[in-house]
């Protein structure tokens, strides 16, 4: 063979191995889940759910009816807790927002997220909360 023909033949057969691993690429990998470590709204929303109102006392003597959205890192954990929400959920809620005042729920509501999200954290088998966002809140 000549050389021209040997170039050309080589041209073509690399294009088509690139062209081959572009194929696969764009249909075994998933180019839009996680970036950077960030969720999508919707997969978080399918791994979430809303607890029922909570009312309870703080320290100050004050009150607080609080809700939250609850989301997981995955289905099964957060089946788990809706399972148990009565007993899990509120127990470990109203045991972290008893001994806050009316001032951090006006301050300090990362600080009320971060403890909530640690105590259900704390109490489950499997899994984690990833976020916790408050949908509903009072203070009186």
């Amino acid at each position: 063979m000549s050389r021209p023909i040997k170039i050309m033949l080589t041209t073509l057969i690399s294009l088509t191995i690139i062209g081959i691993v572009a194929i696969i690429l764009l249909i075994y990998v998933d180019f839009n889940s996680e970036v950077d470590g960030e969720r999508s709204i919707q997969d978080m929303a399918e791994n979430s759910f809303v607890t029922d109102e909570i009312t309870t006392d703080l320290a100050d003597g004050s009150f607080v009816r609080i809700q939250f959205r609850v989301v997981t890192d995955e289905s099964n954990t957060s089946e788990e807790l809706q399972e148990g929400e009565f007993f899990i959920i509120n127990d470990a809620i109203i045991q972290e927002l008893t001994v806050l005042e009316r001032d951090d729920f006006r301050n300090n509501l990362d600080s009320v997220r971060n403890k909530v999200s640690s105590a259900l954290n704390d109490r489950l088998n499997d899994g984690e909360v990833t976020d916790i966002f408050i949908t509903e809140k009072t203070v009186q």
